[in-house]
């Protein structure tokens, strides 16, 4: 117990810290950060914008100090417009190697791609190499998704079987599957669990984890663009956020308990040393 008192005080005192250390900083400038269709991670509610990865800017916003300007894009255009020098940091993104040439990557959390499918053709696929070879069911998924390469091998053999079609967005996915024009798609549980929630499918349909799609890193770009300074005062409100479990909480809102315990189901220590060193 007195080993982690000093850990869970520091823990408590990391929001307050940080938000006094922004007091006392010189304004940052304004940033306009885009966001896309992306689940409870960020998703439109009538015109106002919602979701985990909105309520992590907000927070950052606070704790830095540095007013972040939001804005609604369509999947394929945000890293064009990102890449473009027409945004300062985009919402949560995959780290890649391209993306890596434009921008600074803060991780936040964790997540991973998951197979759902409708019941009746669900079955225990344990990789999506046993999927395209033992079913005949057709996914729908988004452009603009970035997947591991092993991921993205069996989607392309699905394509070449004429059962994989690239939709624009979620919406559109989740759509098709109900009109009886596909049988599934691969999306993690941020996105898929809300669209099964808006189109009525939570008890007709069932995910599963696959072995192309261990859990990953989801983080914020911020473009080099940015002056270093300000990418220091995100980087470590970041950190505070991860560090006191407000990340978490914020996906418990949204996704439940069950699920945010499986994602962070060994702690944030991964996180917490990807992020640039505090100052």
């Amino acid at each position: 117990m007195t080993l982690r008192l000093p850990t869970v005080m520091l823990a408590s005192l990391l929001p307050l810290i940080s938000a006094q250390a922004a007091q006392r900083e010189p304004a940052c400038p304004s940033a306009t950060v885009g966001v896309s269709d992306l689940g409870y991670s960020s998703y439109l509610d009538g015109v106002t914008i919602r979701g985990s990865n909105i309520d992590v800017l907000r927070e950052i916003e606070k704790r830095s100090g540095c007013k972040l300007e939001i804005r609604w894009y369509p999947r394929s255009r945000l890293y064009a417009q990102f890449f473009n020098n027409e945004l300062e940091m985009t919402g949560a993104s995959l780290r890649t190697a391209e993306r890596d040439r434009y921008g600074i990557w803060l991780p936040y959390t964790y997540t991973h791609f998951e197979l759902v499918l409708l019941n009746q053709h669900a079955g225990k696929f344990r990789s999506l190499a046993e999927f395209v070879e033992h079913s005949s069911a057709r996914l729908n998924i988004t452009r603009g998704i970035s997947y591991s390469p092993e991921t993205q091998v069996q989607l392309d053999r699905l394509q070449k079987l004429g059962r994989l079609e690239y939709v624009n967005d979620y919406g559109v996915v989740f759509r098709k599957i109900r009109a009886g024009r596909a049988e599934g798609t691969f999306a993690p549980p941020t996105i898929h669990i809300l669209n099964q929630r808006q189109f009525g499918m939570t008890a007709r349909m069932t995910a599963s984890t696959v072995a192309e799609s261990p859990r990953t890193m989801v983080g914020l770009y911020v473009s080099k663009k940015v002056p270093r300074e300000a990418v220091q005062r995100y980087a470590d409100a970041m950190r505070s956020i991860v560090a006191d479990g407000t990340m978490q909480k914020f996906y418990e809102r949204y996704i439940g308990v069950e699920v945010t315990h499986r994602l962070f189901h060994d702690g944030t220590r991964d996180i917490l040393d990807a992020l640039p060193p505090p100052r």
